[in-house]
């Protein structure tokens, strides 16, 4: 019975990152739109990656990822959709004390979502999770998640050319907290 109902709630997952991979395919910014199985990645879900191209003032190029994160014991009741942009890829390793410094000063401020460096440090990546009711329709799952997609690009657009000038040195902590809004 217990196979039976993650069987089922996988297969509704699923589902929704297929519609979300249809809302992400009209999108002419989106360079590529892939969804890959749990078993095809021998994870324990299934990932939608997105490839963004022009992302933030310098227009860089960033991969965003989407899946439910599975939980140990977890509830049927509530899932946890997650969003993770690797943003900067080799950034430089003198840079990393200042960029973690300005990071733990902006997470404070955003109202969605946090920055943070890959455990080598060599990689720089927004993360947002929210929690859903696997209990509610569809279609209302389906409205949250795009609204969770879309604010997990949207809130820190404006912040990413800002984070890579401190990474490179182009920006000094001060001058970048001086930058955040009020």
């Amino acid at each position: 019975m217990k196979k039976e109902m993650t069987a089922k709630m996988n297969k509704r997952k699923r589902e929704l990152l297929t519609e979300l991979e249809k809302f992400f395919k009209e999108d002419e910014d989106i360079e590529e739109v892939s969804l890959f199985t749990a078993e095809e990645l021998e994870t324990p879900m299934d990932v939608l990656r997105v490839l963004v191209t022009g992302y933030g003032a310098e227009l860089n190029d960033i991969l965003a990822e989407y899946s439910f994160i599975p939980m140990p014991g977890e509830a049927d009741e509530i899932w946890y959709f997650s969003c993770v942009l690797t943003i900067g890829t080799e950034l430089p390793k003198e840079g990393m004390t200042p960029l973690a410094n300005a990071i733990a000063r902006l997470n404070f401020y955003l109202p969605y979502g946090c920055f943070c460096l890959s455990n080598d440090g060599g990689m720089l990546i927004y993360k947002s999770v929210t929690a859903l009711r696997s209990d509610e329709k569809d279609e209302t799952l389906y409205k949250d998640i795009e609204l969770s997609a879309d604010t997990a690009l949207l809130v820190p657009e404006s912040f990413i050319d800002l984070l890579m000038r401190v990474a490179d040195g182009r920006m000094g902590l001060n001058e970048f907290i001086a930058a955040l809004p009020e």
